[in-house]
């Protein structure tokens, strides 16, 4: 009778186990998606969109489209580099489990292409402290084209693909290291001269 009483319980404690171990697979099955999810929609949105939105600001300067038109297509630059900020601060918890990784660097960066575009172009553009004519346009080209070839750099070495099977060590280690090169390529730009000084780089 005992000996049965002590299957009965195993078999309960062994189907309990089971379907705890079940359900903590799953937990982090999922935990595994989400932080993936979240770091595609860094990378998709932070740095592919805005590759593509300084395609449309260069073709509103090249076409001598209106001050508003040009206005809107960098306001367009301005919300997904915020969105690519927004979606490391909000990794930045996923990364920080492994005890010693940060998306620190990698939202701060975003944070100052998104101060580039709104305050030493837009808000100069609004102010007419930046006129739009030809000289002006031209000019105006060719600084988003530096921006926008350091984006396109990095969204060949840092783009999904690469990142799914990567650490986040992996990950903020190789984000140092981009940045170094991009801003070292270009030293005499305002923008990676303070990144630069900012950052130690």
């Amino acid at each position: 009778m005992r000996k049965n009483i002590a299957i009965i319980i195993l078999m309960v404690g062994l189907i309990i186990s089971m379907y705890f171990n079940y359900q903590f697979k799953a937990y982090k099955d999922n935990q595994e998606v989400d932080y993936t999810v979240k770091l595609n929609h860094g990378t998709q949105i932070g740095i592919k969109e805005s590759i593509q939105n300084l395609d449309y600001v260069i073709k509103s300067l090249e076409d001598n489209s209106s001050k508003e038109t040009v206005i809107h297509a960098l306001g367009n630059v301005a919300v997904s580099l915020k969105v690519g900020e927004e979606s490391f601060i909000f990794l930045d918890s996923d990364f920080r489990e492994d005890n010693v990784s940060s998306t620190h660097l990698i939202y701060s960066v975003f944070r100052d292409m998104y101060g580039y575009i709104k305050a030493d172009i837009t808000d100069e553009i609004l102010s007419n402290k930046v006129s739009l004519d030809k000289e002006s346009r031209n000019q105006l080209i060719k600084d988003i084209g530096v921006l926008k070839q350091g984006l396109e750099y990095m969204d060949s070495q840092f783009n999904e693909d690469i990142l799914k099977e990567q650490s986040p060590k992996w990950i903020k280690n190789k984000w140092k290291e981009l940045i170094g090169e991009i801003v070292n390529r270009n030293t005499d730009y305002k923008l990676y001269e303070r990144i630069k000084m900012k950052y130690n780089l």
